[in-house]
């Protein structure tokens, strides 16, 4: 019975693994203390480098989907072990969706609100991209696609990271038959635009950073 409980728990752990932090660190720099103060992949390419900023988009992405794996994988394991042995069908086998998306939003959360640098991480952008893979690649790269089309109009990270944020629920409930799926990437996604606030606030003031005018605003 505990063991779901210890995945949920490894879930968590998994996405708040501080590598924009630590990147920053090698580099002789707090990244909390420059640009936005993220962790994440856009903070760390400003402040640290395009191959750093790169390393931590991968493996934030790698967090999200490993996250979602991670619970899967003992979905079937169990329901394996079930149907050879007779055993009891698992509490993880009985409860799939529910699991998989608590696996899902703990990683969220442990990457924006990691404990081992006070709750202050990421936006949770590539984590979430991760998750969404695991869940319906399909909807992974239609909001990918959102997401290319908006940088090349105002080459703004942030504004293409909302604009697939705000696409994928719609692509989720269009696509997926799964409603606790589709329940759960809506709520995702909301959390992921909330964690843009500060961003919605620069955009709006015109501060924001854009590659196009490789401003440090």
């Amino acid at each position: 019975m505990w063991f779901p409980y210890l995945l949920l728990a490894i879930a968590y752990i998994l996405g708040s693994f501080p590598t924009g932090y630590l990147l920053g660190r090698m580099a002789g720099i707090d990244i909390r203390e420059l640009g936005s103060g993220s962790t994440g992949a856009t903070n760390v390419w400003r402040n640290v480098g395009k191959f750093a900023g790169i390393i931590v988009f991968a493996t934030d992405f790698a967090k999200g989907a490993i996250a979602i794996y991670m619970m899967q994988s003992a979905n079937y394991l169990q329901a394996f072990s079930a149907s050879t042995f007779g055993y009891t069908q698992s509490l993880i086998t009985d409860n799939l969706s529910l699991f998989v998306i608590g696996a899902g939003m703990l990683a969220l959360i442990g990457h924006s609100r990691p404990v081992w640098l006070g709750f202050k991480g990421g936006k949770s952008v590539a984590t979430g991209v991760g998750i969404l893979c695991m869940l319906n690649w399909i909807v992974a790269i239609a909001a990918f696609s959102v997401w290319l089309a908006t940088m090349a109009i105002w080459r703004i990270v942030s504004i293409s990271s909302i604009a697939a944020a705000a696409a994928a629920p719609v692509l989720m409930w269009t696509l997926q038959g799964n409603i606790v799926y589709s329940s759960f990437v809506t709520v995702g996604c909301i959390f992921v635009i909330w964690l843009h606030r500060s961003n919605i606030e620069r955009i709006l003031n015109g501060t924001e950073f854009s590659f196009k005018s490789d401003s440090k605003a």
